[in-house]
């Protein structure tokens, strides 16, 4: 292939990728009409912590103006890839003097916005809160929506007592830690063995203190990384079961209070029947099958008896109208 044409061939599909890029980039996340609003404009988001966007699986964001009944709002939507990637999102986005939702922990509003997260989605909405009937009818129109397996039980473990409202922080690797707990080394912590932070604030007699809850796969794995950490005089660490705790202020009534508070329950359920089963009647079994074959026999004979009657009587009909009893039919057809 010529030198030239090649480099023309070259330039047309560099065209044709800056020309797609956008469009595949951008593609709409929020629908044209959300019951009776209808979208005005739609434009992409520029992501202002994109290495924390892209830990939690960040896939697009995209913000939309509407029209309707209500009148105007802005909405915001974040697309992750996960619901566990969308609760550390929202958790890192939401305003601090956000006032949580009754009976939506993942819900807070501002005066002039709601926050919420939903399914692999955070969104933003300004200037207009929407009923739960609403919301519901948005996520059915929203693309690429999925939980991805829930989210993670364990930040429950969380004391609520002296809590901090919103400073309650998900980890899931070394940017989110560099973000909100650089005091806790990130090979201390160990990401690559599927650990996970649930971090909080909490004031307790006038000082603050931070409590990382970490979550490991194992107890003895947890129990290594319990040894580790403890290693270090200016924390307070307590393991229970899979999760290890550490306060990060030195050993205390205040921090061990706090500890003591976190306590891994497990919950095991074990199938097993309340009876053994009954033997089987082999008694029983050899009746019933003689019985069936004895109703066997009946149908056979019986079937018998009925085909030899229809024989006998329909021989006696042909003799009656022929007066011949032979099956055969006779022309009598002489050659003469």
């Amino acid at each position: 292939m010529p030198v030239r044409l090649r480099k023309e061939i070259q330039e047309m599909l560099r065209r044709l990728i800056l020309l797609l890029l956008p469009l595949s980039l951008g593609a709409q996340v929020w629908p044209e009409a959300w019951r009776e609003h209808k979208r005005v404009k739609a434009e992409p988001v520029a992501v202002a912590d994109q290495a924390l966007f892209n830990e939690y699986g960040g896939e697009q964001a995209e913000t939309a103006s509407y029209t309707g009944p209500a009148g105007k709002f802005r909405a915001t939507a974040w697309r992750l890839k996960d619901s566990t990637g969308a609760l550390g999102w929202y958790q890192a986005m939401r305003p601090e003097n956000g006032v949580p939702v009754r009976g939506n922990p993942l819900a807070c509003v501002t005066p002039g916005a709601y926050w919420l997260a939903q399914k692999n989605y955070v969104i933003e909405i300004e200037g207009w809160r929407p009923t739960e009937r609403e919301l519901d009818s948005l996520l059915a129109l929203l693309p690429k929506v999925r939980s991805g397996g829930g989210l993670p039980v364990f930040a429950s473990y969380l004391p609520e007592k002296d809590r901090i409202r919103n400073s309650e922080r998900f980890i899931t690797g070394l940017t989110s830690l560099e973000r909100f707990e650089k005091r806790i080394p990130g090979i201390q912590v160990g990401f690559e063995d599927s650990a996970e932070i649930a971090l909080a604030r909490y004031r307790t007699a006038g000082t603050e203190t931070n409590l990382a809850l970490i979550n490991y796969p194992t107890n003895q794995l947890a129990r290594i990384k319990a040894d580790a950490f403890n290693k270090n005089p200016e924390w307070t660490v307590k393991r229970s079961g899979p999760f290890v705790a550490v306060a990060l202020a030195p050993p205390g009534p205040a921090p061990q209070a706090l500890l003591d508070q976190v306590n891994y329950s497990a919950t095991t359920m074990w199938d097993q029947a309340t009876k053994p089963p009954p033997m089987p009647n082999v008694g029983g079994m050899l009746v019933a099958i003689f019985e069936l074959t004895g109703v066997l026999l009946l149908i056979c004979l019986g079937g018998g008896l009925l085909f030899a009657t229809l024989w006998l009587y329909m021989r006696r009909r042909q003799a009656m109208l022929t007066g011949s009893e032979s099956p055969f039919t006779s022309l009598h057809i002489s050659g003469d």
